[in-house]
């Protein structure tokens, strides 16, 4: 008896093994779709329709709490991974007829607020601004009231808790010379921070959508996580499969890439490919031992700045004028711009039948490389192109057109096409700037600001593409760029004359006014730099948006034109 017993047993043991797959796929699963540890407690007992409908779009930055407010058939339709939409917090909800006068257990509320804008299917920002009228329809559950039909698009969330529940990640991908890694905003919903396989799936699907043109992933499009990235002794572990056949210098770039992407929540990286090192002599990547890549897009600490008064080119240090034609009074200055690097000038000289840019070195004469024109902005640089060998890109606006000069390695200057087509709607051009790194471009045109894309072709083309408005800032003189996703904006606003606004505009961050005079002119800003404007008395720093503005020295007076390189 006890034989059968065993044997019994052992036969129900094999059948088992035998149900067991050899190999199971291992998959991703979303980390922010994890369950939350919080209670899904829904609306209020015996909560009115317009209590039900406001704290539904309070609380829909956490889709699984939201979804409480939900009738049964609603909640087999709701899709809340759709694109959501970013009202401002101060919204109104008022109630509606429902077009059944007799039926007590059907509701309407129209929503009322002003639309900032939405979440592309990529997480990336889009500003929107207008108005938001959308008509939330309910009905009584068990003699409860329910959100039957949502708003808009399914997801609209106001902007307080839009920033609660969402986190901004910067993914980083190259420039079109895969020279210098540029920063593309996202935002994943988070708390306290993004999920690090949701941050690497972002990666991996790409740049955002307007800047395709404009940036390009090391990682193969084939590429996948075999994992989710997790924290194992000392390391974030990011598990990739299907990288292909790939050089030791491509994987170094992916490393870059990956490696900053999650330095806001992992200071070392473990890449792995199939389970194995990316790289077989090193296997932790650190965010410190990156620190370097900015370089060709941060002008050095060696570089004080310059300024135009006078219609000389003087040192912003000391306000001495600079060596060579620039200083000396050779030319009649009207405004100007070193490369990033320090190693290059352009300058605006007025002429005796207008204005033309001069470039070359430094310290030497300058060369006219282009025609005479009656205006012109002033100059801006990109730093040198490695892939092909040009040096450096100098860019100005000339009787409204975009003129492009490219310096060949025979160190002559040539006129390249920029299709600018879709900057002709905003009016005329008094200022465009390069982003050092040359991915962006922000553009003031008829007293808006503008911010969009440099995309690149391979056949040597470039467009200004998707330029947007920043809608909050208005009549916008002067901008410049503080960092590589941030831009400084000089109005002649009284209450608000000078803006720190991100590349996607959401949330521009107003400046102190105080000791600040209108007219403002000109605006300065760098990496680890005091941000310099000029008034209508003079110069003036502030590093910080609520600083008072102090008087910088030395202060030339209100003619001033100072500028940092780039």
């Amino acid at each position: 008896m006890t034989r059968l017993v065993l044997a019994l047993l052992a036969a129900l043991l094999l059948t088992s093994c035998a149900n067991i797959p050899e190999q199971t796929a291992p998959q991703v699963v979303p980390q922010s779709e994890t369950p939350l540890k919080q209670s899904l407690q829904g609306p209020v007992k015996d909560a009115d329709a317009i209590s039900v409908v406001r704290d539904f779009i309070k609380k829909s930055g956490k889709t699984a709490v939201a979804q409480a407010y939900l009738t049964e058939d609603a909640k087999r339709v709701w899709r809340p991974d759709n694109q959501p939409t970013i009202i401002g917090d101060d919204f109104s909800t008022v109630p509606q007829a429902t077009g059944k006068e007799n039926d007590p257990n059907l509701a309407n509320v129209e929503v009322k607020g002003t639309k900032i804008g939405m979440l592309n299917s990529d997480k990336s920002f889009v500003s929107q601004p207008q108005q938001f009228t959308e008509t939330v329809k309910l009905a009584k559950q068990d003699g409860q009231w329910r959100i039957s039909e949502v708003p808009g698009n399914g997801l609209v969330v106001p902007l307080t808790d839009f920033n609660a529940s969402y986190r901004p990640v910067r993914l980083y991908f190259y420039d079109g010379t895969k020279t210098v890694l540029v920063p593309d905003l996202r935002y994943l919903p988070g708390a306290p921070l993004a999920a690090p396989s949701d941050i690497v799936s972002a990666l991996l699907a790409g740049p955002a959508q307007g800047l395709r043109q404009a940036m390009r992933s090391e990682l193969p499009p084939t590429t996948f996580q075999r994992t989710n990235a997790v924290q194992a002794n000392g390391a974030l572990v990011v598990n990739l499969s299907e990288m292909g056949s790939m050089t030791a210098e491509d994987k170094e770039l992916v490393a870059q890439q990956l490696v900053l992407s999650l330095q806001d929540v992992a200071s070392t990286v473990r890449i792995q490919v199939e389970g194995l090192p990316l790289m077989p002599d090193k296997s932790d990547w650190r965010t410190a031992d990156l620190q370097g890549l900015t370089e060709k897009t941060t002008p050095g600490a060696n570089l004080p700045g310059d300024l135009v008064f006078g219609n000389r080119l003087r040192s912003l240090k000391d306000n001495q004028p600079v060596q060579g034609p620039a200083g000396d009074g050779t030319y009649h200055v009207e405004s100007a711009a070193r490369s990033v690097d320090g190693s290059q000038l352009a300058v605006v000289d007025r002429v005796p039948n207008g204005l033309q840019l001069r470039v070359g070195g430094r310290d030497e004469g300058l060369r006219d490389v282009g025609g005479v024109a009656k205006e012109m902005t002033r100059p801006t640089w990109q730093f040198g192109l490695q892939s092909n060998q040009i040096g450096n890109e100098v860019w100005t606006v000339a009787d409204g057109a975009v003129i492009r000069m490219s310096r060949t390695k025979e160190s002559n200057w040539q006129a390249l096409p920029v299709n600018y087509t879709e900057l002709a709607p905003f009016g005329k051009i008094t200022e465009l700037r390069l982003s050092r790194d040359g991915v962006r471009v922000a553009v003031v045109a008829g007293g808006k600001l503008y911010i969009g894309a440099v995309a690149r072709s391979d056949n040597g083309g470039v467009t200004i593409s998707g330029p947007k408005p920043v809608p909050e800032v208005n009549d916008v003189v002067s901008v410049d760029w503080l960092n590589q996703s941030t831009v400084m904006v000089a109005t002649n606003s009284p209450t608000a004359p000078v803006w720190r606004v991100p590349v996607d505009g959401v949330e521009a961050e107003r400046f102190s006014p105080t000791n600040l005079t209108l007219p403002l002119t000109s605006i300065t800003a760098a990496p680890s730099r005091v941000v310099i404007v000029t008034d209508a008395v003079g110069l003036w720093q502030a590093s910080e948006a609520g600083q008072i503005w102090t008087p910088y020295s030395p202060n030339p007076g209100p003619s001033a034109r100072p500028f940092y390189p780039g």
